[in-house]
């Protein structure tokens, strides 16, 4: 009786959910229609807050990459002590750690600051000042992703792999101990649920909207590719690791 009720209680939250957004949907789509007229004013003048800035979007970028080379100078000040001292070992790998996130996040900072800065007429000192911003940030990136990983190399030195290949991430896993490949594989399954939540709810916004002609076709159908690519990445290699191995070991 206990399952039984447990699975009425599956059945009958999702029904509930459905529900739910079925209406939350209703009401969303007469409100979009109703203030339609206000809500493209509204995205217009959004989207001229946005571009506004300008080159100006490079600046959290630069702001975060000073951080993370602070971070890889106070790591690096520790390696010398890391081989016989635990502590100066983690607060080292840490360090570094938190380098190589900042540097990550910083690449995508950039293509958000070339799309948005790049949405204006770019045109003289400008574009050139533009160009110099994108070039600066690539070479500070690259070099801080590639100092971070041989200073990790120092304490790690079973760890192989170097970001200027573009088989790096690939010779990184293949290092990694079991411990540390299920930590990565955990990470994955945490980027994956959550990233199965939010682009529902970005198609959902983006239908919204190009339906009341805000937006044009093309955003839901690149939202919608790169949610296909993620479904597709995930299910394609969980039936090759199920599937293929077992065709090849007849």
């Amino acid at each position: 009786m206990t399952k039984e009720r447990k699975k009425s209680t599956i059945y009958i939250r999702f029904a509930v959910g459905m529900l739910v957004c079925a209406a939350l949907g209703a009401i969303g789509g007469w409100y979009v229609g109703a203030a339609e007229n206000d809500l493209f004013a509204a995205l217009n003048a959004f989207n001229r807050t946005l571009a506004a800035p300008g080159l100006w979007w490079f600046a959290p970028g630069y702001l975060l990459l000073a951080v993370g080379t602070v971070y890889f100078f106070r790591a690096k000040s520790l390696l010398p002590q890391a081989e016989a001292n635990d502590h100066a070992f983690e607060e080292a790998d840490r360090r570094l750690c938190l380098a190589l996130i900042l540097s990550g996040v910083c690449m995508v900072l950039l293509f958000i600051a070339l799309g948005i800065s790049g949405h204006a007429m770019l045109a003289g000192p400008v574009a050139i000042l533009f160009m110099v911003h994108t070039l600066v940030h690539l070479v500070w990136i690259v070099a801080l992703q590639a100092v971070t990983v041989k200073a990790t190399k120092a304490i790690h030195p079973e760890k192989r792999g170097n970001v200027f290949d573009t088989k790096f991430q690939k010779d990184w896993y293949q290092s990694c101990d079991e411990a540390e490949q299920q930590k990565i594989g955990q990470c994955s399954y945490f980027c994956f649920r959550l990233m199965s939540t939010i682009f529902p709810i970005a198609m959902l916004l983006l239908f919204f909207l190009s339906s009341s002609k805000m937006v044009q076709p093309g955003w839901v159908l690149l939202v919608g590719l790169l949610w296909l690519a993620q479904q597709l990445s995930y299910q394609c290699m969980a039936y090759h690791l199920d599937h293929g191995k077992k065709k090849g070991a007849r």
